[in-house]
């Protein structure tokens, strides 16, 4: 029997002029909640800096100055009662973003973003909240 199909996935790591990390709540069918960096699936034939670039369009509203690849993981989950196989690469976004513009919202509602939150480090390595990646305060 084969395994999940590999996903492919582009995710951001925006990190304020305070050292905090940008994360958002998500809430599952199933009504369990997470926190997890901003990012998604890559379309067709977009490459991972492609799909960064959209998804900071999209999920953050802001076109970011530049973006520097920082690691690529492979990652294994359940989504709903689905087995997933994800391949992922974190970057870091450099630019100006004080506030998420409010058109955004939308794209929040289908995704099931609940709220974005700047996280401290001492907060990310004292939470009992799941948060994806599990290791992203190192």
């Amino acid at each position: 029997m084969n395994g999940p199909a590999l996903r492919r996935a582009s995710r951001l790591i925006v990190i304020d002029s305070r050292g905090r990390l940008l994360l958002f709540r998500h809430a599952r069918k199933n009504g369990e909640m997470f926190w997890a960096t901003p990012g998604g699936g890559l379309e067709q034939e977009e490459t991972f800096e492609d799909a960064a670039l959209r998804e900071a369009s999209e999920e953050l509203g802001m076109i970011p100055l530049s973006i520097t690849l920082l690691w690529e993981q492979i990652t294994n989950f359940i989504y709903i009662d689905h087995p997933v196989r994800q391949q992922e690469c974190f970057f870091r976004l450099r630019g100006d973003l004080t506030s998420i513009r409010g058109d955004v919202e939308e794209i929040h509602g289908q995704e099931n973003i609940l709220e974005a939150k700047w996280w401290g480090l001492a907060e990310l390595e004292s939470s009992k909240e799941m948060i994806f990646p599990a290791d992203v305060a190192r």
